[in-house]
Parts: structure tokens; sequence; C-alpha cells
């Protein structure tokens, strides 16, 4: 910015205009270089002339300052709004530092005042008039209260959030148990033909909301007191338990400070498991550090990416266009929370014709990471 300071006037009366753009004048450094009579105006002008400060009247026709001055802003950020007015309304002062004007002088003080308000706001310090400071501290005041109240409102909720999948999980873990051990002594005793097929089934789905129960209990319980996950044994892991070879494996491995072995290891489950389950070959997983982060990768050819990158829970997106196997729905949903808890995310998009499903956690420390490329042969 030039030393002097580029000064619009904005005010409905053409005689206070004419005695502000003269005693502007004689303060040295200042140039007025355009005025405005309305808040249309006043933003029409702005975007103009680029001021670096406007001297705003808070109440005028056609669009009062209050809504000039948020528009002003909005569209040239680099131009500083010092609301002049007659008001001293706690109210009005709000209104305006709500809008984004950085300075509030209260008309009827010296004309070095109003000079001094100026430059400053022009280097982007704030300055409120000594009548406005008391009102403007206890909105302060009022404002970091609610704050502080809303922020345990929210520490409550997660509280209560986390309490409460901690017991559904725990009331489910009991009789799920008794249904699993029932299923499993049907089996040893022998069914008919008809029965052997649902029975099987109904073991199978029993284990998988087991095992989407125990997800559920890491998402609750987060990573605090957990030892850091190796990427290489938490990815041998879930093709140990997917039975199914991927085509390349990358592994930069060591321990992943910061990242739980459960949460990583859970993670690579579910990544793996979505590609083999609903996506097609050939089927690669690499695993890195860069930048702060680590990244656990896998990719697939099925080319697909959901309509709610967010994971909502129970959202399971339709892919009988490129898949035909359909799952829980809430595995990709544990996922991204678990990514979530260790700084991170987790992101998956369609990239030439490819689905690329990427988990990033934030890494706590660094370690020596040896490359490791593993190549496994398709089914």
């Amino acid at each position: 910015m030039s030393e002097t300071v580029r000064v619009m006037v904005v005010d409905d009366s053409p005689s206070t205009r004419t005695m502000l753009r003269e005693a502007l004048s004689l303060g040295g450094g200042i140039e007025v270089v355009g005025e405005a009579g309305t808040g249309k105006e006043a933003i029409d002008r702005a975007r103009e002339l680029g001021p670096d400060v406007i001297l705003m009247d808070v109440r005028m026709p056609d669009g009062d300052g209050v809504e000039a001055a948020r528009k002003i802003t909005s569209q040239n950020p680099g131009t500083r709004i010092v609301a002049l007015t007659w008001s001293d309304d706690p109210n009005t002062v709000r209104d305006m530092l709500t809008a984004g004007a950085i300075g509030y002088v209260v008309k009827g003080g010296t004309i070095d005042e109003l000079c001094g308000a100026i430059r400053r706001a022009a280097t982007g310090e704030p300055d409120l008039d000594h009548k406005v400071l008391p009102a403007a501290v206890e909105d302060l005041r009022r404002l970091l209260e609610e704050e502080r109240e809303r922020r345990e409102q929210v520490e409550r909720l997660s509280k209560a959030k986390s309490e409460f999948i901690q017991v559904l999980s725990h009331e489910l873990r009991t009789p799920l148990t008794v249904i699993i051990g029932a299923l499993k002594f049907l089996e040893q005793r022998g069914v008919g033909p008809d029965e052997t097929v649902l029975l099987e089934s109904a073991i199978r789905r029993s284990g998988e909301l087991q095992f989407l129960v125990e997800g559920l209990e890491l998402v609750a319980t987060g990573p605090a007191g957990e030892g850091p996950g190796s990427p290489g044994e938490a990815i041998h892991s879930a093709i140990e338990r997917m039975d199914a070879v991927p085509d390349q494996v990358q592994v930069d491995d060591g321990l992943w400070g910061g990242v739980p072995h459960r949460f990583l290891e859970r993670v690579a489950f579910e990544l793996l498991s979505n590609a083999v389950r609903h996506g097609k070959r050939p089927i690669e997983i690499s695993a890195y550090n860069r930048d702060g982060n680590t990244y656990l990768v896998v990719i697939d050819g099925g080319g697909w990416q959901p309509a709610n990158p967010d994971f909502s829970a129970f959202f399971q997106e339709d892919m009988s266009a490129t898949r035909s196997t359909t799952g829980f729905g809430l595995g990709l949903f544990v996922a991204s929370r678990l990514c979530q808890a260790c700084v991170g995310d987790l992101t998956i998009r369609a990239l030439d014709g490819r689905t690329v499903a990427e988990a990033r956690f934030r890494i706590r420390h660094d370690a020596a990471v040896p490359s490791v490329v593993v190549s496994g042969a398709a089914r």
C-alpha cells in the first residue's frame, strides 16, 4: 500500500461529505478519492475505486451502512471499513463489527482522532471509540461465555455418544455370542441339506455383525493408549482375513507413530474388503510416508466413487452398475471415522477407470523405513 491512504466517504448528507472531505485533507497523508450517498452507491463505487479505507455512515437510505459494509468486505477484502455515526448503541456497534468494520468512531470527536482511526484501519489495526468500547468488551465477554458453554455442550454430547456406542456394543456382544454359539452347535449336530445353506449364511452374517460391533467399539474408544501401527503387519493381517492376495503390495514399513495398530489393521481390512468384494482386479496396495502424513492406498479396477464422500453411517451406494456384491454398508464409515480419530481422512475417487481409496493419517514422529515390494499373483 502507498504512503498516502486512499479514502472514500459515505454519508447520506452532501454537506457532511463536503465537511469530511475538507477536514481529512488537513490531516496529511490522506486522500479522499470518492464519495457516495447511499449504501448501493457505496458498493458500486468501492468496486470501481478500490479505496484503502471507507468512512461509512451506519444509517442511510437504499441499503444501510451495515449491509453495504458486509457486501464491500466480501467483494473487496483489501478495503477496510471505519464506521462513522452518531450512534453508540451496542446493537449498532455489534452489527457493524459483524459486517466487517475494523473501526468504529462516534461523531463529535476531533479530526486528529478520526485521521488516526483511518490510518490505523489502513494498516489492519482495529480501533474502537472509547464511547463504545465498554459495550464492545461486554459483547466479547458474553460471546466468550456462550462459546465456552457451547464447547462444554459439544464435549458432553461427544462423551454421551461415545458412552452410547460402548454400551450398545457391549449389549450386542453377549446376544451375538450366544447366537453364534447356538448356530455352530446346530451345525455340529447336523441339519438337512436345505437347512445347511441357511445355517451357513446365518453364521457368516452373525460373524460380520460381530466384526462390525468391534469396529464401532474402536470408533468409540479412540486412539488413546494404543500402540503404534505397522502398515506391513496390518496389510498382512487384512490379506489373511480376506483370504485374497492382491496383485501388488508396496510398503514403506516401520511404525506409524500416532496411528494405533488396531486402527490401521481395521482400515486396511475395510479398504481391501471393499476392493475384493465390490471391485475388479488388478488390486494394488501401497503404504508410505509423505509431508508428515502416512497413507494407506488401495486401488482396484472398478472405477467407482461414492456419491456421499462423508461416508455417513448406514449409507450404502448402489454399485450395481459396476459391482455385483453388496455388504453391510458400514465398513467404509468405520474406516473413515478411524482415520479422522488420527487427524486424517478417507477419500475414495474414480481415476482413469480405477477406484482409488486413500486413507490418510497424521504421523507423530518419523521413522527409518526401508521400502519393501511384494507382488502376489491374481487369483
